[in-house]
C-alpha cells in the first residue's frame, strides 16, 4: 500500500464554467475536477482544502489547495500528470511537499484579490466574461480617494453577503486591509475602452466582500456618490444601504501568502470564519 503524502498544490482556473471552487452535488466545481483527476492518477481519491472559496464565475491564478495524496515519486511528475489530464480551464502550476500541519485556508496570513472593470461604450468581445463592462465614465482619482478609506482594521458588515439583508449581528465582520487601490491597465487587447483594476489585500475576507466593495466604489468612480459615502457605509454597518455586488466575472483570486514564505515577515492573525468570494 502506497503511503500518503501531504502536499500543497498551486493552481489557477477560468471560473466561467464552474459553480465555484468548493465541491457541491450535481454541479461542476474546481474541487471536483481536481480531486477526480488526482484519483485517476493515484487510484485513491484525495480530500482537498482550498485557500479561498471562490463563487460561481470567479477566476483564480493564485489559488492554493492542500491535502494528502498517494504518491512516492517526484512531485514534478505528479504536477505534470495532473496538469496534462485536467480540463483546459484548470491549470496546476506547482505541487510541493507541505508540513503535516499546513492547511491551505487556515495557515494563510493574507490573500489578494483583483477586480477588473472595462469602461467602454461597446460590449466586450474578447474580454467577455473576464471583467465587468461599465458604460459610464470612470474617474480614477475618485476611486482611489474612496479606496484609501478602507485600509486598516474596519468593520465590513455593510459589505458582506450576496444579497442586501442585514446579516447576523453575532458574526465577526472586522477585517484588516493593507492594500486597497485602483489603477488603469495599459494592456487592453481590444479597442474602444479603458481597463481598470482594483487591487485589495487583507488578512481574510467576508463572503462576497470584494464584489460588494467594487460595486460601491464604481458608484463613486462614476460620480453617482461622493467618496465620503464609504465612510458612511462603514459607520452604519448595514448591508441594506449598500449597493448589490459587482458581477463575479470581474473577480480574480490573485495570490495567497503564508507565514513561512519569503517577504511575509508580518504575521497578521487569521480571522476565523467563512472565506468566500
Amino acid at each position: 500500500m502506497v503511503s500518503e503524502r501531504h502536499v500543497r498544490i498551486d493552481l489557477g482556473y477560468d471560473g466561467r464554467h464552474y459553480y465555484g471552487s468548493q465541491r457541491q452535488p450535481n454541479v461542476r466545481t474546481v474541487q471536483e475536477e481536481l480531486e477526480r483527476t488526482i484519483a485517476g492518477i493515484t487510484q485513491q481519491e484525495p480530500r482537498l482544502a482550498f485557500a479561498g472559496r471562490t463563487d460561481r464565475g470567479v477566476h483564480a491564478i493564485g489559488q492554493v489547495a492542500s491535502g494528502s495524496v498517494s504518491w512516492t515519486g517526484d512531485l514534478e511528475r505528479l504536477r505534470h500528470a495532473i496538469d496534462s489530464r485536467s480540463p483546459e480551464d484548470l491549470r496546476v502550476y506547482r505541487v510541493s511537499d507541505a508540513e503535516d500541519g499546513f492547511h491551505a485556508r487556515f495557515s494563510a496570513s493574507r490573500r489578494e484579490y483583483r477586480y477588473r472593470v472595462l469602461r467602454s461604450d461597446l460590449a466586450p468581445v474578447l474580454l467577455r466574461g473576464l471583467m465587468w463592462p461599465v458604460r459610464k465614465s470612470i474617474d480614477l482619482n475618485r476611486l482611489n480617494d474612496a479606496s484609501k478609506r478602507l485600509v486598516g482594521e474596519r468593520d465590513f458588515r455593510s459589505f458582506t453577503g450576496a444579497g442586501q439583508g442585514a446579516g447576523s449581528a453575532t458574526t465577526n465582520t472586522k477585517r484588516s486591509l493593507d492594500v486597497a487601490e485602483w489603477r488603469r491597465l495599459d494592456n487592453l487587447i481590444e479597442p474602444g475602452g479603458e481597463l481598470y483594476e482594483f487591487r485589495v489585500r487583507a488578512n481574510a475576507f467576508l463572503p462576497h466582500m470584494v464584489r460588494n466593495l467594487a460595486g460601491a466604489l464604481i458608484e463613486i468612480g462614476t460620480g453617482e456618490r461622493p467618496a465620503e459615502w464609504i465612510d458612511e457605509l462603514l459607520e452604519r454597518r448595514d448591508r441594506t444601504i449598500a449597493p448589490p455586488p459587482a458581477p463575479p466575472e470581474g473577480l480574480i483570486l490573485w495570490s495567497v501568502e503564508y507565514h513561512d514564505e519569503v517577504g511575509t515577515n508580518e504575521k497578521p492573525g487569521h480571522v476565523a470564519g467563512q472565506e468566500q468570494e
